[in-house]
Parts: C-alpha cells; structure tokens; sequence
C-alpha cells in the first residue's frame, strides 16, 4: 500500500489524495511526462509511471483514486491535468507542488501550518481517550440516503466524488462550521443521530513552497461542533491539539502496530470523525490555471471528506466532497454538498 512500511493507515482504502487544474489549453503529453521523469529523479522515486490520458475528467478521477503503489500518478483529460499521490509520501501542500513541476510554474499555497502546537500526548493515552469516547459518546456518523441512485455521468471506481464553485473565499473555520450543520441537518431528515459532531481537519506542520516533496500532514479533531458558533469553531482550531497517530516506533512497533490497525479498522464507524475537512487555502498559480479542484483521503468515521481550494486571483471557492462509492451514489452526495454550500453564504 505505501513505499513506507512504518505509516499508519486503514488498508482497506487507497489513501491516494487529488489535485485538479483545469488549464486554458490541453497539457501535451509528451510534456508532462518529460516533466514527471525529471519529478521521479528529483525526487528519488524509482520508476516511472507514464502519464495517464482519458477523455473524460470525471472517468480519471475515479481511476486514479484506485489503490496503486506509485508515489504520484499524472492523468490528462479534457483540457486537465488530474495529481493522484499516496498520502504515505505526498501532503495537500506536496500535491501543488508536483502539480507545479508538471505544468512548469510554482503553485504555492497560502497556508501557514501550525507549527510546533503540542500533541494529544503518547500513543496509549491518545488511543485510550478514543476508546473512552466509542464507549461513553460516539460521534455521529453521516449516512448516504438508501433510495437515490447514481448520476448518469458517473464514473465507476472506489470512491463517489462530487464537486461545486460557491462565489466567495471562506476560511477552515467556516468550512468546519458549514459542514457540521449541514450533516446536523441531514442525519435529522432521515431519522438518525445527529450529535455529537466530530470533525478531522488536516493541517500542515509547516508551509513550504520549495524544497523535498513529503508527507507533513497532522490531523486536529474538534467534538461536539454543532454546538459551536462560527467564532468558537475558529478559536476551537487555533488552540486544538496535534492527533498523535496510532504508531509505535521501535522493535516494539512490529508487535503492536498490526494490532492497533486491526482495531482501529474494527472500530471505525465509531472510533472517527463524523467528516473530515481539508482547506488549501488560497493558492497562487501560472495564468494557464482557470480552475483546481482538491479532493482529500476519507477514511474512518463516516468516511466523508470534504476538500476546498480557491486560486488567490479569484472570487470563488471550489468545494468537493469524497466517500466511498459502496455507500455513496452521486445524487446523495451532491444534495450534501449543496448543503454545505447554503450554509457558508
């Protein structure tokens, strides 16, 4: 699943993240892939996948969330480049800039990172808090609608993606406090537990425009958000901890790794988030980029992931949402999306 036999994830899901840019005119494939052997000796990463054609982006995207080994896979469609990465090696902040290297200007974020804030403490104190919670409060999940059926546009693969343009630039926080309401509101339509809302946020440690493309991403985790204000979500992010992944280093990690996978798959449903939220933050590209759309990993929990970039010289936010197809179809995903989207206005 991964180049790094020592990074933690669920091996049920692929754990590959999506960039895509949408250009004023067609990538030439031969350029890209000149670009992505020079990336892949750069880098040091080995052999060379060639890049990736289709006609169709949505029929990429869905390909190239599939479970594949390669640090970094370049599909082009439509006038699109789509950046597939495994997560193990590539962050959001590293998807821009492999993006940047196949199109041959920097893309750079303005996202600062949280620097050195302090963790959820060792593994055994983080992962018995968890358990504390699966027991006394589970979070609650997001739960596709049973009756709706896929799109006619849909492109078959592991995971259900959906996207939207909403006019305006808006913060993590307000991504948070959308998207808590929104899965508020939906759980209550159909019936369901609606509370407590748990949310997964990826952040950086650091921002960096240049240098070695790695995996720098940190999780923060925010409880009960339905019942925080706009204000309190974003004071509730500047002051959240650094989540301590379920790893232990050293001779003793052989032994006790395999089990903590095991049970964290075991306990997903509930040992998650209700969703998880991922911001690039506002992105400054070459004038050849009219449009990103960025589509973070979704495990655990409800196995949502809600994603949102905006070019810096823009007006709008792209917003995406992600969950697995064998419980998601199109339709339910996007009346999701729209709802969040309703909410940020």
């Amino acid at each position: 699943m991964s180049g790094d036999p020592r990074w933690v994830g669920d091996p049920a899901i692929g754990w590959r993240i999506l960039l895509t840019a949408r250009l004023d005119a067609a990538p030439d494939p031969a350029t890209v892939a000149t670009r992505l052997t020079a990336l892949y000796a750069d880098q040091g990463w080995g052999t060379v996948p060639g890049p990736e054609p289709d006609r169709e982006v949505r029929r990429l995207q869905a390909r190239l969330t599939a479970d594949r080994p390669e640090p970094v896979l370049v599909g082009t469609a439509d006038g699109s480049v789509v950046v597939s990465a495994h997560h193990s090696r590539v962050d959001g902040l590293g998807l821009l800039q492999v993006l940047g290297a196949t199109i041959g200007g920097p893309v750079r974020s303005s996202a600062r990172g949280v620097g050195g804030r302090p963790s959820t403490g060792g593994v055994v104190g983080t992962v018995a808090e968890r358990l504390r919670e699966v027991v006394v409060r589970p979070p609650a999940a997001l739960d596709p609608p049973t009756t709706l059926t896929r799109g006619p546009g849909h492109a078959d693969g592991p995971d259900t993606l959906a996207e939207l343009d909403v006019e305006g630039r808006f913060r993590t926080a307000d991504l948070v406090h959308a998207a808590a309401g929104a899965a508020v509101a939906h759980q209550r339509s159909l019936g369901l537990r609606s509370a407590p809302v748990a949310v997964a946020v990826g952040a950086t440690r650091e921002g960096r425009p240049d240098g070695p493309i790695a995996d720098a991403s940190v999780l923060l985790r925010l409880r009960d958000v339905e019942r925080l204000d706009r204000d309190q979500v974003a004071a509730a992010l500047r002051s959240a901890p650094v989540q301590t992944p379920p790893a232990v280093r050293g001779p003793l990690g052989r032994t006790v790794d395999p089990l903590l996978r095991a049970g964290t798959r075991a306990l997903s449903r509930r040992l998650g988030s209700t969703l998880l939220v991922s911001h690039l933050g506002d992105v400054t590209a070459p004038a050849s980029v009219e449009r990103l759309a960025f589509h973070p990993v979704t495990a655990g929990g409800s196995g949502v992931s809600l994603g949102a970039v905006a070019l810096a010289d823009g007006a709008r936010t792209v917003l995406t949402l992600r969950a697995r197809s064998d419980r998601w179809q199109d339709d339910g995903l996007e009346q999701v999306l729209e709802a969040i989207a309703g909410r940020l206005v």
